[in-house]
């Protein structure tokens, strides 16, 4: 394993398009149960139904910019990022918009090789504004850990209904 986690520059950074559609699914399916099972297997599989399908994919490549990250041909992770009125959803404790990195996942073979670095710093470079935003399930201990480290502060907790909290994170760019 020693020598694979020195052979991060393998992976290979490119845009997301419709052809990836299959390989997104099958690694929402690698990374959503155990990132979310342990805090809520319901929520898990909430996630899966409502964010990781084929059609939200379809519909969201048009209206978000996506990246993945490769290695031997196969997708090892992937990020999403884009202005939150592009989203689906409404964020009624949100005024005016802002750019949210809606996705960071790393497949559970590849973690620990500083491919969500690399995808995370490339989202940073690509953003127009001043801050980037994204949101953390609450429970998330290694998300949190993770863009601590790279400078993000929890900025708004939003209550969901049953579902465990959405918690804001922000960092500033320039």
């Amino acid at each position: 394993m020693a020598e694979t986690r020195e052979r991060v520059a393998d992976a290979v950074l490119r845009p997301g398009t419709v052809e990836d559609i299959p390989a997104l699914r099958a690694l929402g399916e690698a990374v959503v149960p155990p990132t979310y099972g342990p805090i809520d297997a319901a929520y898990a599989q909430l996630m899966l139904d409502q964010w990781w399908t084929p059609e939200r994919f379809a519909d969201t490549l048009p209206r978000v910019r996506m990246l993945l990250a490769e290695r031997d041909g196969q997708v090892v992770a992937m990020t999403s990022f884009g202005r939150l009125s592009a989203s689906h959803r409404d964020f009624p404790h949100v005024t005016g918009d802002r750019e949210v990195m809606w996705k960071l996942y790393v497949h559970p073979d590849h973690q620990g090789l500083g491919i969500g670095r690399r995808l995370l710093a490339e989202v940073e470079a690509m953003v127009e504004g001043d801050e980037l935003w994204l949101e953390v399930v609450d429970g998330n201990d290694q998300a949190f850990a993770f863009y601590r480290a790279h400078g993000f502060e929890e900025a708004e907790r939003v209550g969901d209904r049953g579902w465990p909290d959405d918690v804001w994170m922000r960092k500033s760019l320039r």
